[in-house]
């Protein structure tokens, strides 16, 4: 199946394929489908769009897989895919963590793939079409309520999928105010300039500034932010309308906290993930063959979903994940024995000082 013609954001429109039997042209119903969608969780998808390249495909049998905050529409979604198309829609019911979190075991099992609510990671499974999670809020309110809290005249400005198609609001917003804002470059994980991902911030990190200006929810892009560029961050929730500065210090108390409780350990498990995006398996090997070298028994352990209970009966005193940042950074107090990044892993081996110690990122 040729890739050209899949992928969502092709800008032509082709239509269906006459040739495939049991089709017929979206109407009102995606509209339906989509503010339903929209009305439930927020975020506006192109499902038009995916309608007509099911059809173009001649796809006999659909996946559809979500995160959870949109696993409710997917039940309607498949309803009306099926009476449109006449193909046969599976939900993937299994969890899903991001655009490198991809159901391959239901891809084997259909002609065509949607994804819901992420951004493709560079090449991806030629039968799977990403639809992109929008959020329809404004983003130039809360840029210049956060204008207060900005003291350089250039910032670096970043936001994640479900804003970054707003952006440019922002660069106005600031404009009008006196600051010049500034997005870095799309490339390698990063598809829009001025998206960050928990495993990448490649376009912050390109950028020559001394301050950023995160735009979106929650405190973890933030955070990576400021640790992956060592620069001061303001974060404005366009939601709440809040405005703050990430204070990064209590999160690395916890991570020199994590590496002195590893440093009496003699076994160590290297986790390894069998989500497509997240793994690692030569930095493991590599981890594995450093720790053995220094006298410490470790040992690969290769899983898809890291949780608390399948590391019990290991035996593993500690561990090092070279999965997903997050499961060490964000999941650390879930765990009885220390779970270290590959970075801090490096730190305990004498490898590299504390002060060098960067952010875990997922670069290929």
């Amino acid at each position: 199946m040729a890739r050209a013609p899949l992928t969502a954001g092709s800008s032509s429109d082709p239509g269906p394929d006459r040739s495939c039997p049991c089709q017929s042209t979206p109407s009102s119903t995606s509209a339906s489908i989509s503010d339903a969608l929209r009305k439930s969780s927020g975020y506006d998808l192109d499902l038009e769009k995916a309608m007509h390249l099911i059809q173009r495909s001649c796809a006999k049998r659909v996946g559809l897989q979500a995160p959870e905050g949109l696993k409710r529409s997917l039940p309607a979604l498949a309803r009306q895919i099926e009476e449109l198309t006449c193909a046969e829609v599976i939900i993937s019911g299994d969890p899903c963590f991001g655009a490198c979190d991809l159901d391959l075991r239901l891809a084997e099992q259909v002609d065509l793939m949607l994804h819901l609510g992420h951004a493709e990671l560079g090449d991806g499974d030629p039968k799977t079409i990403f639809l992109e999670a929008r959020m329809d809020c404004d983003l130039s309110s809360v840029a210049r309520k956060a204008v207060f809290a900005l003291r350089e005249k250039r910032v670096g400005l970043a936001t994640t999928i479900q804003h970054v198609h707003r952006l440019e609001e922002a660069l106005e917003a600031l404009r009008e105010e006196g600051i010049e804002g500034v997005a870095g470059p799309a490339g390698g994980r990063i598809r829009h300039p001025g998206q960050v991902l928990g495993c990448s911030y490649s376009s912050v990190r390109a950028l020559d500034v001394r301050e950023f200006l995160f735009l979106g929810t929650g405190r973890f892009h933030p955070l990576g932010i400021a640790l992956a560029t060592g620069k001061r961050v303001v974060t404005a929730d366009p939601l709440t309308g809040d405005v703050s500065e990430i204070d990064i210090y209590p999160m690395l108390r916890k991570r020199y906290a994590a590496i002195c409780r590893a440093e009496g350990a003699k076994r160590f498990a290297i986790l390894v993930s069998k989500k497509p995006g997240q793994s690692r398996m030569a930095l493991a090997r590599n981890l594995k063959a450093r720790g053995e070298a220094r006298g410490l028994e470790m040992f690969l352990v290769y899983l898809d979903n890291i949780e608390p209970d399948r590391l019990l009966n290991l035996g593993a005193q500690a561990a090092v994940s070279t999965a997903c940042p997050r499961v060490a950074l964000d999941d650390a107090a879930k765990y009885t024995i220390p779970i270290l990044t590959p970075p801090e892993f490096e730190v305990l081996l004498g490898e590299r000082g504390w002060e060098d110690c960067r952010f875990d990122e997922i670069e290929d």
